[in-house]
């Protein structure tokens, strides 16, 4: 039952729970049509990976830059998606209840990326006898990696220390879906009789729901998501300093691993508010998303969008008015030459359409506005990682000084759309399964909420009075 005031009917505690578990029992309308779909597109990529490495190989990098873009898309959007339920629970937002737990799932991707990230160590030099952010000695032994003689050297980087970053972070994410996840499957395993199976059941345990099992389960929540906010932020900083900027010879932009940072926050963002959409819109779940989840949502992203567009000037603006022969042959690699249009729609999708969707109080008071900004921005995020990690990767010799020819535009053949397909198919295939086995809400502070919030009527309209735990 719609409400013209936008709070939605009153729901009880107790019936939203039984709602809630029953939908997780039965299978929802298109599940398994959406499973069978990004499954054989995912199978798709697979094939075109192997017959990549096997026509190709490692040897040279070109052939390669759109699977990098891929694995960045990813770990920007997908992986990122954590931090949205994060910050959230971090600063007690009250409308975050319905997408906390689609943010959760999203940990299951980082095991994709982590797969797809392997074949990229065989693409990347060690950092020995370039210049790099590690410190190393050259083959002289007289100037490290910074120019200075270095007094400790790191072996093994960057590829053993970008790994141990990436690896922590995925543990780290799928840590803090378990435990989120652990008192809502005890409620499953309770609601079939204390019979619940396999992988839900470990997770499950034997929780019981104590006042100290809740103390330490809060606890941990919040510790869990403070790692996993420093490591997303130097994982995603590392990681685009080392398998793009360090690729191009003369590219020196201090701005650009925080700029990446950055992108990976409007990206999960704007994750989490596409799939509440699809959530809502498919799922038949009007009644416990409302408008209000979006219409909060909508002003980080927007803030955020504004934050892309400060960074990527406050980079650009460097090379512009420089104006040596190596800033602008990079201006031209990775804007105004052979990637243009790419750059062009990267711009607008990620700042100018967002910006103008949000900008309006009557759209960012809507259920389909902000769903709407964060496609653009999706779409947005995969062009700028498409002009950044494949005119990267087209540079061949990396060890020059500087960048003294721009290399053409390196276009995709049917092996790289069938990965980029079957790599983003395959983060969705991922999501879908583990929606399976957790319940795609967190009904313990979807409960709590519902507790803490009533709609009272005042004057000739109704307001949502909400509480404060604490």
């Amino acid at each position: 039952m719609a409400h013209r005031d936008g709070h939605g009917p009153e729901v009880t505690p107790e019936s939203f729970t039984q709602d809630a578990l029953g939908l997780h029992a039965r299978t929802p309308p298109g599940y398994k049509k959406a499973l069978w779909v990004t499954g054989l597109l995912f199978l798709l990529g697979i094939i075109g990976f192997v017959l990549r490495a096997a026509g190709d190989g490692f040897e040279r990098r070109e052939p390669w830059g759109y699977f990098a873009a891929t694995v960045a898309y990813l770990l920007g959007t997908a992986v990122a998606a954590p931090l949205v339920a994060v910050a959230l629970r971090l600063v007690k937002a009250h409308w975050r209840r319905p997408m906390v737990r689609i943010a959760e799932v999203y940990s299951v991707v980082g095991l994709l990326v982590l797969l797809m990230f392997v074949p990229l160590l065989f693409l990347v030099p060690s950092a020995a006898g370039r210049r790099t952010l590690w410190l190393q000695a050259e083959p002289d032994k007289t100037l490290g990696s910074l120019g200075v003689v270095p007094r400790l050297v790191l072996p093994g980087a960057p590829h053993v220390y970008i790994t141990i970053l990436l690896a922590s972070l995925v543990l780290c994410a799928l840590a803090l879906l378990w435990l989120s996840a652990r008192p809502d499957l005890a409620m499953v395993r309770d609601a079939r009789g204390g019979r619940l199976r396999g992988l839900g059941g470990w997770m499950a345990g034997k929780w019981r729901g104590s006042r100290k099992e809740w103390k330490v389960h809060r606890a941990g929540v919040g510790l869990l998501g403070g790692f996993f906010f420093l490591l997303l932020v130097g994982t995603v900083a590392f990681f685009s300093v080392d398998f793009a900027l360090a690729l191009v010879p003369g590219w020196k932009d201090s701005v650009f691993p925080a700029a990446q940072a950055l992108s990976a926050l409007q990206g999960g963002l704007a994750t989490v508010v596409f799939t509440l959409y699809l959530v809502r819109r498919f799922g038949h779940l009007e009644r416990y998303i409302h408008m209000e989840h979006f219409w909060g949502a909508s002003k980080i992203l927007l803030a955020l969008s504004l934050l892309w567009f400060y960074f990527w000037w406050s980079g650009f603006v460097v090379f512009w008015y420089g104006r040596l022969p190596v800033e602008q042959n990079l201006l031209q690699l990775l804007m105004f030459g052979p990637y243009r249009p790419v750059f062009l729609l990267a711009f607008a999708l990620n700042f100018l359409a967002p910006f103008l969707t949000l900008l309006w109080n009557g759209v960012r008071r809507s259920t389909w506005g902000p769903p709407l900004a964060a496609f653009f921005i999706l779409v947005g995020t995969f062009l700028d990682k498409v002009r950044i990690y494949v005119a990267a990767y087209s540079v061949e010799d990396i060890a020059a000084h500087t960048l003294e020819k721009v290399p053409p535009a390196h276009l995709p053949d049917v092996f790289d759309l069938m990965i980029m397909a079957g790599g983003v198919s395959g983060g969705i295939f991922l999501f879908l399964v583990a929606a399976r086995l957790v319940p795609i809400f967190s009904l313990w502070e979807m409960a709590e909420g519902f507790r803490l919030r009533a709609v009272r009527p005042f004057l000739r309209t109704r307001l949502v009075v909400l509480g404060k735990p604490d």
